[in-house]
């Protein structure tokens, strides 16, 4: 009865932790996705850059 008890507590710390962690991690998930939509692509980068480039090599 007692180590029944025992392993239930066990368990449901167990439990408990790994629902935490996940909750966690998805809230770091949902926070990267969020930003990545205001990313630029590899083209839009590359052509801001040779914008700037051009900027400064005409001073």
């Amino acid at each position: 009865m007692f180590m029944d008890f025992i392993v239930i507590l066990i368990i449901s710390f167990v439990v408990i932790s790994l629902w935490m962690i996940n909750v966690k991690l998805g809230r770091i998930a949902n926070h990267f996705d969020s930003s990545e939509d205001h990313a630029l692509s590899d083209e839009e980068i590359e052509k801001e850059l040779e914008e700037e480039w051009e900027k400064w090599s005409q001073k």
